[in-house]
């Protein structure tokens, strides 16, 4: 059940993302911008893993959400993680 609401979640930030990113000026720079940020929130809390009590596994799948997402995809790991 958790995970069909997680899933659900992230569609709704996708698609609010890539309506964003749409209405922007210049669409690929924040999509970089989002993607650079993303990738660097995902290396911070997997570096601090000692200090959140949770480990993030750096795989392909959480690579994915957080270059597509952003932080607010790295921020649905991690309450997945705490939830589950």
């Amino acid at each position: 059940m958790l995970d069909i609401i997680f899933i659900c979640v992230g569609l709704i930030l996708l698609l609010n993302y890539i309506k964003t990113l749409i209405r922007s000026k210049s669409p690929v720079k924040n999509a970089v911008l989002s993607m650079m940020t993303g990738a660097g929130a995902l290396i911070a809390v997997s570096l601090i893993v000692g200090l959140l009590k949770a480990q993030v596994a750096v795989n392909l799948y959480t690579v994915f959400i957080s270059l597509t997402l952003g932080v607010p995809g790295v921020a649905l790991i991690l309450l997945k993680m705490y939830l589950i």
